[in-house]
């Protein structure tokens, strides 16, 4: 199951061991290089932003074919972080995996050019190192569609999306080489063209459209591969409505709760962007700014023993699960993280490469 977003009320917080060079995270000037004394602190090096990633950190791998966009950041000395403002040559050690597009005040597009990873070098006027990170290219394998809400999706689930204006992810998976062999992770590619009737687009992996009952073809060129296209399918009701892993306990006098995640699809697929609404015996249940997402729900009782009834109703629909008062069952662990794309392709809004 993956979570689109981060968990609600989460602070955005930013991950500087993720997106900084080697002298801002070890604080010492790499081996072999000489280093300027303009970046004492070394240099951040910020990539594109996710549709359902909360968090930020340092640039994703970069689509072979297709570019990435990374600002460069440096502490100033009263320890705030602002976009590079002294002049600066961009290096891209050779380019087996990512190379050097052109440059732009404190930007630096790079585009992927292979399978492999290799230094982005930032230099001073005088050709000495401000810092250096190493950034990666690889092969776009597969593209698919994501929820761009608080929803927890089932692995491997194909999508519908629930009528009305709706914002969608589309999202890019490739095999990128790792010291431990190629692992399969999103890709980013900023030159990425979409194309979907009446639809916005908003950034460089996301539409927004007002959404009307029907199924319309979204035509996606990225990377170095031909355009794919995906259904974009549209439904106003769900035809069926199930548990996610259920839980069959709940822990008693308010020791502890359990989490809780529905689905609602339509032909097998899961609905985003739909309504949920909660019944604990028989108590309707209003999500918090705690709330995990907004398909589940956390449960604790006031009860010793007997058992709770939770009901969940959306698209419709509404089924209702019995959970036994008893020994403490562990809060969220069982909503299992998704992490990439399957290998396998599978019709409508999953396309392989």
């Amino acid at each position: 199951m993956r979570l689109s977003l981060a968990l609600l009320g989460l602070p955005l917080v930013t991950m500087v061991g993720c997106y900084g060079g080697e002298r801002r995270n070890t604080g010492e000037c790499p081996a072999g290089e000489t280093c300027s004394d303009l970046t004492p602190g070394g240099l951040d090096f910020v990539g594109n932003h996710l549709v359902d990633d909360i968090l930020l950190s340092g640039p994703r791998a970069t689509a072979i074919g297709g570019t990435q966009q990374v600002a460069l950041e440096y502490d100033r000395g009263d320890g705030i972080d602002v976009a590079l403002d002294m002049p600066f040559t961009a290096d891209d050690d050779g380019g087996n995996g990512i190379r050097v597009d052109s440059t732009s005040g404190s930007q630096v597009t790079i585009r992927g050019a292979g399978s492999r990873s290799n230094y982005l070098r930032i230099l001073d006027e005088d050709g000495l190192l401000m810092d250096r990170k190493e950034l990666t290219g690889a092969a776009l394998e597969s593209i698919e569609l994501v929820t761009t809400d608080f929803e927890s999706v089932p692995a491997g689930a194909q999508l519908a999306f629930a009528a009305g204006p709706r914002k969608v992810g589309v999202a890019l998976y490739g095999d990128v080489q790792h010291s431990g062999g190629p692992t399969p992770e999103r890709l980013v590619d900023t030159s990425m063209v979409l194309a979907l009737q009446g639809a916005e687009r908003t950034a460089w992996d996301t539409l927004e459209v007002n959404a009307q009952v029907g199924t319309y073809p979204l035509a996606v060129t990225a990377g170095d591969k031909p355009t794919a296209t995906l259904d974009f399918i549209v439904v106003d009701h769900a035809d069926a409505l199930a548990a996610i892993s259920p839980m069959t306990t709940v822990p008693p006098s308010n020791t502890g709760s359990t989490s809780l995640c529905f689905q609602a699809t339509t032909s097998g697929r899961y609905i985003a962007g739909l309504s949920w609404s909660f019944l604990v015996d028989g108590e309707t249940i209003t999500h918090g700014n705690d709330a995990l997402t907004r398909n589940c729900i956390s449960v604790s009782t006031q009860k010793t023993s007997g058992t709770v009834s939770v009901q969940a109703n959306a698209g419709g629909q509404s089924t209702t699960l019995t959970l036994n008062v008893g020994a403490a069952a562990r809060s969220r662990d069982n909503v299992p993280m998704r992490t990439a794309a399957p290998a396998v392709t599978t019709a409508g809004d999953r396309a392989s490469l």
